[in-house]
């Protein structure tokens, strides 16, 4: 059973994504994940830190961009070990190149699951991060 400490520690390592992303170009995403980590960005493996890191490295060099990536549902459950953990969480982002304000549309609704391993440092991270696309716009 997981602990209210525990699932507000995973909850707070979402939020962080998020963050991470939106205010500071994808800075340090990549120290979310465990060394091995991967993200699976709907269907494209990105394994590593040194990868994660270089996925946002390429989005910064393409220009201004505004996002927010709005966590919504985040169902978290105990995986087979103390150290491992399941969440779910559907993800609604806004997104366009350039600086506010944007014109408000969502770029996409999609489910983010997640494979959680908490280090030896007692941080929670992402050993797996997996996203599906449920909606776009026609």
């Amino acid at each position: 059973m997981l602990t209210a400490a525990t699932r507000a520690d995973i909850t707070d390592l979402l939020v962080e994504f998020a963050w991470r992303i939106d205010h500071d170009e994808g800075r340090g995403v990549e120290d979310l994940f465990t060394e091995d980590g991967e993200y699976l960005l709907f269907g494209h493996p990105v394994r590593g830190r040194d990868n994660i890191r270089s996925l946002y490295d390429h989005r910064r060099s393409r220009g201004t961009r505004t996002s927010r990536h709005l966590f919504d549902n985040i169902r978290v459950t105990p995986g087979p070990s103390e150290r491992e953990a399941r969440a779910t969480s559907v993800l609604t982002l806004h997104a366009a190149d350039g600086r506010p304000p944007l014109p408000l549309a969502p770029l996409l609704v999609a489910d983010y699951t997640d494979a959680l391993h908490r280090d030896d440092d007692g941080q929670w991270r992402f050993h797996r991060r997996t996203t599906t696309l449920l909606f776009q716009p026609t």
